[in-house]
Parts: C-alpha cells; structure tokens; sequence
C-alpha cells in the first residue's frame, strides 16, 4: 500500500492562506454578524490555525499521525461551525471554511475518511444553524453539499491510491524480476564451468533460495533409465549420497511422463512424495520437470518443513532458473555418459588385449598411473593431464593385431618379429584414428616409442618434434617395463630400474623428464610402486 501517512507541508499553507481570508473580512466589517462578532471570529481564527500547527507537529512527531489528524480535523470542524454561529448561520460566508478543512483533514485517506469528513462538516454546519433558532431545513442543501464534497474528496483520493498501489505494486514486481533474472544469470555462470554433480548442486541451492523452500534434491536418469539422486540439500533423515537410487518415486515418472511440474500440500500425506524424500517428509512440496528439447531427464524437487503453499511468484523463479539450467545439466550428463562409454571401451581394448598377453595384465594403468604423476608434477593443463591418461591406458593397443606367438615368446624376438611388434603404434593409432572420442590421442600413441636422440620408432623423431605427452608415456612406460615380469626374464627392482633410467637420460628418453620422474619417485610415488618399495626394503 501506498504511504498515505507521509507528511505534507501544504495544508498548512492552506490553513494560512483561509485565517488570512478571514481576517481580510473581518476587517472589512460586512455583513454586520461579522462585525459584530470580530473579537471573538479573531480569536477563533487564531485558534484555527494554531490547532493546524499542532496537527502539523504532531504528523512529524507521532508514530500513528493518522490519530492526530482526525483529531485536528474534528476540533476545526469544531471551530468552523462556532465561527459559522457567530457570523450568521446559514448566510455565513465563513461556510466556506469547511471545504479546505475536508481538504486537508481527509484528503490522501480514502473513500471512508472523506465521508466521514463530510459528514462531521454537514453536521456540524446543520448545528451551528440549529442553535441561531434558524429554520435546519433550510441549510439541508448545504450541508448535503458538505457531505457530497467529502464523498468526492475520498472518491478521488481512493482512486489515487488505487493507481499509486498499482504502480508501487508494478514497480515491486519489476523489481523482483530483475532480482529473479540476476539470480538466474548468476546460477547458469555458477554453473556452466562445473561438472554435473556440482552443476546440480548449485542449481538445487538457487531454486531453495527462489523457492523458499527447507528441503530438496536434484535426481536424473542414468544410463540405464533408472532416477538417481545427483545432489541433496536438508532432506529429511540426512542427505542423500550422490548416486543413490529412488526406489518408488511415482512423482517423478509422472513428471517425467507429462513434462509437467507436480505439487502436493502436505508430503507426508502422499506416499509418491514419502517414498521419495523419505518416512520424515512433510510440508508442502513440489517437482519441478528438467527438461531438454523434447527428453524430461530428471527433476528438482523442493518441499518446505511447514504445510505452506508456495506463493506463484516463487515458483515461477524457481521453474524459470530449472528451465534455462536444465540445457547445463543435460549437457554435463551427456559428457558423463560419453565419458563412461569412452572408459568402457578402453576397459573392453585392453580386456581384449591382456587376454592376448597375459604377461601385460595391469601394464597400461601403471603406466597411466605413472605419465599421470609426471604430467601433474610438470603443472599441466588438467585437460591435457586428462588425454595423457587416456593416451597412456591405450598406448599399446596396436599389439591386439600382433600374433600371440610373438607376444607370448619366452625369449628375444627374432629381427622379423622385432619388425612386426615395432608396427604397434601405427597399428593403434590406426584404431584410435577410426573412433571419433579418442582421435586427440593419436600422436601420443603414435609416438609412443620415439626415442630422444632419434632412435626410436616409429619415424625416428627427436627431441622436442617428439610431442610432450609421447615423451611422459615413453618414460613412464620404460620404467614399468624394467619392473615387470616378462615370459623371458623377471622384473627389476625399483632401484635397478632407477639406475637404468638415469642411463637412458639423454638417449632413449627426455632427461628433463626422467628427473621430473625420478623427484615423483623420491617425494610422492604412485601407491602400487610405493607398496612394491616397501616389499623391496
């Protein structure tokens, strides 16, 4: 509502302004009941004016000025109508006087005050007029005139608040939705660097603040179809773990049915919203569909402790920040499940292989394990840490074409079969090259066995024209190798392997690199060498 109780200075400017008409006809002396009753009309004048200030004063100083000024507003009706008395009843020019009391004692106070003015006014002057012994009959047009300048009074002013309520009420709500739409431009670039559990987390935070809401979660289909819960915040009987399945949750397949938002009002009258937030769930609650183009994936569901109906405008910040977030939520789930395929696949490749060889069982993780700690000690890009890792665990892919015969033989291979196994790295980076997820790996694997001073395979590359990430794989596949068992010989000890290492500085491998390595070793090795160092002591 509008502050109808501001203070104003005018109506005492308009008080002035009647006093000093007043006193002009006081001192012109007609009618003759005006000069007749100058000392006491003065008086009253004064008086009138003097209750004004005080109603003025008491506006500024009160915290209910509204008391103050009925009560001001009776008094000078008071006073107008003794003036009216004194100067002639129901000829009176002073009548007039109780037009800008109406103004200023009702006006900016609504259709009630001013009736209610109007009707102090036209009794007041009925009054006056009664006690001269004047016919009140005949001041009946008048006074219905006061009561109608009162209705009009409070007419207009009602109207006028009407319209200032209205604008104040757009203006607010202009307000809120530029608070809304700040607070969902803040959540999406919150969100658009994060991974999907985070993506989720942050989401479920803005829409319980948006919302109002205690209580929440974010639950997505995974692979197989199933919902699962991707972040929970307060939920009843503890928080949900990241992953966990929704065992019965008849709420969100009908959401995920319709693409529609579902309510409830008390939870734990609901068995579809019990099962899923839990036995402790109360209040009101509601789900809110997220949905890519045409495919409803999940949903967040947020529910208050207390049965309270969400309110349209919440709701509506809550459902605008899960439409637009929900295109970041699908596009982190997509890469997680392309992230999942890609690791089943390398998983099934060096399955495939190992069956092959069994001697190499466990090679491409250790050596993943080790090119890992290298590049992180160098403080690579977490991205190329990342290709590094997967160019590492399918580095020897290309011996899934070499014959068993000679990836089996228990002792050196023949200069025919060292031909045939150096064809492994093109051979793999012909695989990888054929799978679209993988083909940022293809120089790594490719060059894979390169060595430093040019005499390695497969295009005798040397030093820096060898990429960086083959340089970290050709080291940490080095060392793996002198530590392995091998059908013709058994591994070295880790420190043998670190004296052959320091050997081939130079030669077959990057010394820079091999003393990142050998500092890895030394300060925090990978755990399955640390374990094999103690078996060694």
């Amino acid at each position: 509502m509008a502050n109808r109780g501001a203070f104003q200075w005018w109506p005492l400017y308009v008080r002035g302004l009647a006093v000093m008409f007043g006193v002009s006809l006081l001192m012109l002396g007609t009618p003759a009941e005006i000069a007749a009753a100058s000392p006491t009309v003065l008086i009253l004048l004064i008086l009138l004016l003097a209750t004004g200030m005080l109603s003025v004063l008491a506006q500024r100083r009160l915290k209910e000025p509204f008391l103050a000024t009925y009560t001001g507003t009776v008094f000078e009706m008071a006073i107008v109508s003794f003036i009216v008395h004194e100067t002639g009843g129901m000829q009176s020019f002073f009548y007039f006087f109780y037009v800008p009391v109406l103004l200023w004692g009702t006006a900016g106070r609504g259709l009630v005050a001013g009736v209610m003015g109007g009707w102090a006014a036209a009794f007041g002057f009925t009054l006056a007029v009664s006690l001269r012994m004047q016919p009140s009959i005949g001041g009946l047009p008048r006074a219905a005139l006061l009561l109608l300048i009162g209705f009009l009074i409070g007419l207009i002013e009602q109207r006028r608040s009407e319209a200032e309520d209205s604008a104040l009420e757009g203006a607010r709500a202009l307000t809120r939705q530029a608070h809304t739409a700040a607070e969902i431009r803040a959540a999406l670039m919150d969100m658009t660097p994060l991974d999907l559990p985070r993506r989720a987390r942050v989401l479920l935070e803005r829409c319980l603040r948006l919302a109002g809401a205690d209580y929440g979660l974010v639950a997505v289909l995974d692979v197989e179809g199933r919902p699962v819960v991707e972040a929970s915040l307060h939920t009843p009987g503890g928080e949900r773990p990241r992953g966990e399945a929704m065992p019965n949750v008849a709420v969100l397949d009908a959401a995920l049915r319709s693409g529609l938002a579902q309510s409830v009002v008390d939870a734990s009258q609901d068995a579809r919203w019990v099962s899923a937030f839990g036995p402790d769930a109360t209040g009101t609650a509601v789900l809110l569909p997220c949905r890519a183009g045409d495919t409803t994936f999940g949903g967040v569901l947020l529910a208050r402790r207390a049965v309270r109906l969400f309110a349209d405008a919440e709701l509506d910040a809550a459902t605008s920040l899960v439409e637009m977030a929900s295109v970041l939520l699908q596009d982190a789930r997509l890469q997680v499940q392309a992230h999942d395929f890609q690791l089943s696949t390398v998983n099934a490749l060096t399955a495939a292989l190992e069956a092959k060889d069994p001697y190499t069982r466990g090679h491409s993780q250790r050596v993943a394990s080790n090119a890992v700690a290298i590049a992180a000690e160098l403080g690579l890009p977490p991205e190329e840490i990342e290709r590094i890792r997967w160019a590492s665990l399918l580095h020897d892919i290309g011996k899934i074409a070499t014959p068993e015969t000679i990836l089996r033989k228990r002792g050196p291979l023949s200069d025919e079969e060292r031909a045939v196994m150096n064809l492994h790295p093109e051979r793999g980076a012909g695989i990888l090259r054929e799978m679209a997820p993988f083909r940022s790996l293809v120089d790594y694997v490719h060059y894979h066995q390169e060595a430093y001073d040019g005499s390695g395979y497969p295009d005798g590359l040397t030093g820096d024209a060898i990429p960086l990430g083959a340089r970290i794989i050709r080291v940490a596949d080095t060392f793996d190798a002198l530590i392995s068992d091998r059908p013709y010989r058994r591994g070295r000890s880790v420190e043998d392997a670190v004296t052959v290492l320091r050997g081939m500085a130079g030669a077959a491998l990057d010394p820079t690199l091999v003393e990142v390595f050998l500092r890895v070793l030394r300060d925090k090795p990978p755990f399955d060498i640390q374990l094999r160092m103690w078996r060694e002591r």
